[in-house]
């Protein structure tokens, strides 16, 4: 006889198959996230390994700095939609007008991803000469138009699709993307053209509509033929909602951007690229907690009572997974950093493994915000959020100027830590709260939440 039997203890086994199949919608929709950025920075280093191979070097330097402008200005193009169709997507009362809400929220997305579109040109044309290599001849700068308007309609339906607990849909979209435009660039010098940095851009531009394109045949494949129309009085009463998320997703997502700018500004340029490459390792260890959280929101937004149990999951995947992924990159941090060249190991060797070592007391940040979205205390995140990415950049600042990567990374460090003092009671009065205390909880302006049962689309 085991300890199990003759008991009403489960087993250990059977206890995880349960809160497994619980959870199933987190885990699947946090699953595919990672899967997306695997899939996407593998066949990305890809891309541009055979650009480098086959193309002339002022082609690639050019189109790459062309891409990083309509990544840009294509993510702060979104206007809060993606966030937006998370939040309310499983709030609609009637199911069938889902899609209804999608194409609605797209179109807004398309029409400020246009607007944002022209202003970057006009700047970068005839008021900052520093961006005009970005746009290049009016050919491609017609193509630069149209990326951003692909880029962020695009990130808005994957977010649509998250909003509907259909991860694997955007893990597909996004594979058809970063596959579709490897292979036409992989064809470009087959054709009888001079490649130009324009040429590129259409590779993005086109993948990305291809990647649609095999995503709506897909959806009509699993009978998913739902009314494409938008309807426009579905906005009523959501867009401060919109604006609300839009402000915390810029609080965020600036600070981050603006990194490699600050480490360019007070110490080398050798310095950025080191530091480059140690964020981009960094940002796959912190991966975990940033979808989970992600899918935390779309999972339990419009269910308070779900709250509880899904932090509870987030937290223990986070801390178990992550703490000792953790450690272990804080002791092979010279090495890995070795592996681009003794200059990248001399310079964030040190830096890397004092990140790796705060992500304990970062991991509670991305919940934080995903518990203030679902709690309808955007306002109040934002605010944080200002402050701490405010707080960031001048520790980099100060840091960098005084001891380089290494002086940048021990008060980067310190002002995460003091995030996570900050954050983490939140996170754990949410994860240990009983679960009758949510029965009488007020939701967003005070109205009660109701239980909602969430199922993914098939």
């Amino acid at each position: 006889m085991t300890v199990y039997e003759g008991t009403s203890a489960a087993r250990p086994d059977r206890r995880f198959g349960r809160a497994a199949r619980r959870h199933f919608d987190l885990l699947m929709n946090s699953g595919s996230l990672m899967g997306t950025t695997v899939v996407t920075s593998v066949l990305g280093f890809a891309y541009w390994w055979v650009a480098a191979r086959v193309l002339p070097a002022e082609v690639v330097g050019s189109a790459s700095a062309a891409v990083s402008a309509l990544t840009l200005v294509g993510t702060l193009s979104m206007f809060g939609m993606g966030t937006l169709l998370i939040s309310e997507l499983p709030r609609l009362p009637d199911p069938g007008k889902r899609w209804n809400f999608i194409v609605t929220c797209l179109l807004v997305a398309t029409t400020a991803a246009a607007v944002g579109g022209l202003v970057y040109v006009g700047l970068a044309r005839f008021a900052i000469p520093g961006l005009r290599h970005s746009v290049g001849s009016w050919p491609m700068t017609l193509m630069l138009l149209a990326g951003v308007v692909v880029t962020a309609t695009t990130l808005v339906l994957d977010d649509g699709l998250l909003g509907l607990m259909a991860g694997p849909l955007q893990l597909l979209r996004n594979t058809y993307f970063a596959l579709g435009k490897l292979l036409l660039l992989a064809a470009l010098p087959f054709l009888p053209i001079a490649v130009r940095p324009g040429h590129l851009l259409a590779t993005w531009v086109v993948g990305g509509l291809l990647s649609v394109l095999l995503l709506a045949f897909s959806l009509r494949r699993r009978g998913l033929s739902a009314s494409a129309r938008p309807a426009w009085s579905m906005l009523r009463g959501r867009l401060g909602q919109a604006l609300e998320h839009n402000a915390l997703n810029l609080a965020l997502f600036v600070p981050r951007t603006v990194q490699p700018l600050v480490v360019a500004a007070v110490i080398s340029p050798a310095a950025t690229a080191a530091f480059y490459t140690m964020y981009m390792i960094f940002s796959f260890l912190t991966m975990l907690p940033n979808n989970l959280a992600t899918t935390l929101f779309a999972a339990a937004a419009g269910n308070m009572a779900a709250l509880r149990a899904k932090v509870r999951m987030a937290l223990l995947l986070s801390v178990g997974l992550g703490v000792p992924a953790s450690v272990v990159l804080a002791l092979i941090a010279r090495p890995v950093m070795g592996l681009f060249g003794a200059t990248y190991v001399n310079l964030a060797g040190t830096a890397l493994a004092i990140l790796a070592l705060t992500y304990s007391a970062l991991l509670f940040r991305p919940l934080y915000f995903a518990i203030a979205r679902v709690r309808g205390r955007v306002p109040q995140a934002s605010v944080f959020a200002v402050v701490a990415g405010v707080a960031e950049l001048g520790a980099s600042w100060y840091g960098g100027s005084h001891n380089g990567l290494t002086g940048l990374a021990l008060w980067l460090a310190a002002m995460w830590v003091l995030q996570g003092l900050y954050t983490a009671p939140t996170v754990l009065r949410v994860a240990l709260r009983r679960p009758d205390a949510w029965k009488h909880a007020p939701g967003r302006h005070g109205r009660h939440r109701i239980p909602s049962q969430r199922r993914p689309v098939q």
